[in-house]
């Protein structure tokens, strides 16, 4: 006698069968770069537009990566789905899943890495933690720069940074776990608000300083490194922030996000006498 079970089985073992070869299809290996020590940078996305970091492809956020960040390396790994290729990248010490088509080669930022690999490897050089230092930063006084990391946000969360631009004011934002945020010296107060001028990634900008708490660690990481590598003998003090009016563009801006009242953003506006 037949076993009737087999007609059923049979059946669902095929369709299973048909749709792992499917899977299998969907997830064959694609393009993937062929020099990982490549550096890329996000592109084609506008300020406020931030490309998420994912612990998997499109689920749970690791980090808002800022539109226009650089400093991505690629980790030779990439899988579509629904419609996205998803390729696992590294970005500021973190891991994770972002969308392929927003990443684009950055020469510039590839050339650095390459002469600092280059110094690392050299043997004639004696003292590694100075490869990529500015020449143009050696042999001058030097102050002790606070570093200062964000504080108060969560993953999917940023820090936003007003930075000038002609006479407008564009958004950067500094991710939730945000590090080695420079003062640069100018404080607009309004009541109990402050915004900080402040120096990250490479561009100056405005913060509220409620969201920014002074890192030791890392400050005294910066002071050694800046000893060391510009031949200073003496280490300043830090300098004293000057209260300044906002600029105007960057009032405009936060009057537009209705973020504050009329009566902060006056107070911030207004230089002390």
């Amino acid at each position: 006698m037949k076993n009737p079970l087999l007609k059923i089985i049979l059946p669902a073992a095929l369709t299973s069968l048909c749709l792992f070869a499917s899977a299998l299809v969907s997830a064959a290996p694609l393009t993937l770069p062929a020099d990982s020590s490549k550096i890329y940078q996000v592109s084609g996305r506008k300020p406020g537009d931030v490309l998420k970091m994912y612990a998997k492809p499109g689920s749970d956020i690791v980090v808002n990566i800022p539109h226009n960040a650089t400093w991505l390396v690629r980790r030779n790994a990439q899988q579509e789905a629904n419609g996205t290729v998803w390729e696992k990248v590294s970005w500021d010490n973190q891991t994770g899943w972002v969308d392929s088509s927003s990443l684009k080669y950055d020469p510039e930022a590839t050339e650095i890495a390459r002469a600092r690999r280059e110094c690392l490897n050299n043997p004639a050089v004696t003292d590694k933690m100075c490869c990529g230092y500015p020449e143009t930063a050696k042999g001058v006084p030097f102050r002790s720069v606070p570093i200062y990391s964000v504080k108060q946000l969560n993953a999917g969360q940023s820090l936003i940074m007003y930075k000038e631009q002609a006479d407008s004011a564009i958004a950067v934002e500094i991710p939730h776990n945000g590090t080695w945020v420079t003062k640069l010296g100018k404080v607009a107060k309004g009541g109990k608000v402050e915004f900080e001028l402040v120096r990250w990634a490479g561009q100056n900008g405005w913060v509220n300083n409620e969201y920014l708490v002074l890192d030791p660690e890392k400050t005294k990481e910066g002071d050694e490194k800046r000893r060391r590598c510009s031949g200073g003998k003496e280490l300043l003090p830090a300098a004293q922030s000057d209260v300044v009016c906002l600029p105007a563009s960057v009032i405009r801006r936060l009057r537009e996000s209705g973020a504050l009242s009329e009566d902060v953003l006056r107070k911030l506006a207004q230089q002390p006498k």
